[in-house]
């Protein structure tokens, strides 16, 4: 009888871990390629990008199609923003660099999406938008607290060739694609501080 019990037991346990495992072909199921625009197509690997020649735009987004890329504002070339570099994640997960360069000192920091905390101050990043020609986030500022000091949404959009970008209140700029070497060598500059997620090159 105990045998027989046991015997029960033993199958039910093993029926259920059988119920709990997924095979590949399961978890492909679970995903399902999406375009920019929130279209489905479950004919399509998940895993795979569709984003180059042959298929368009619409499986590009933001990140994949202004990788490396650097934009600056003229008209505010000594500004906090006057050159900004985006990255997609290639083996380093800082998608956005800022470059404040001037003739006496510059800088260069990295951002990158979740939370980062540096020299005591933190922050966090959430995606919002990533679609062709949009990235929208929102950036949490804890400073040197665990309590939200303020927190608003950054919106970047390429319009007619332009990056134009707005944040909180009136804050807005339109940067143009930048050509220029931005090397450590041929910066024009006394000192140069690498921060954080320095994206330089």
């Amino acid at each position: 009888m105990k045998k027989l019990l046991f015997l029960l037991l033993f199958i039910t346990m093993f029926s259920c871990l059988e119920n709990d495992i997924k095979l590949p072909s399961q978890y492909a199921q679970e995903e399902i390629a999406t375009d920019a625009s929130g279209k489905q197509y479950p004919g399509l690997d998940p895993f795979k990008i569709y984003c180059g020649p042959g298929w368009g735009r619409k499986f590009c987004r933001f990140l994949a199609k202004y990788d490396e890329t650097t934009w600056a504002d003229a008209e505010n070339y000594y500004s906090d923003f006057s050159d900004i570099k985006f990255s997609n994640f290639s083996g380093d997960p800082y998608f956005l660099s800022f470059l404040n360069l001037d003739s006496i000192s510059s800088y260069c920091q990295g951002w990158k999406l979740g939370e980062t905390t540096y020299d005591g101050i933190k922050w966090n990043i959430e995606l919002k938008k990533d679609e062709v020609d949009a990235l929208w986030f929102k950036y949490e500022y804890y400073g040197f607290s665990e309590e939200i000091e303020y927190a608003t949404t950054y919106k970047y959009e390429v319009i007619d060739g332009l990056l134009h970008f707005s944040g909180t209140g009136d804050q807005t700029f339109i940067f143009h694609p930048s050509e220029k070497n931005y090397s450590k060598d041929s910066v024009d500059t006394g000192e140069i501080t690498l921060l954080e997620g320095c994206l330089f090159y």
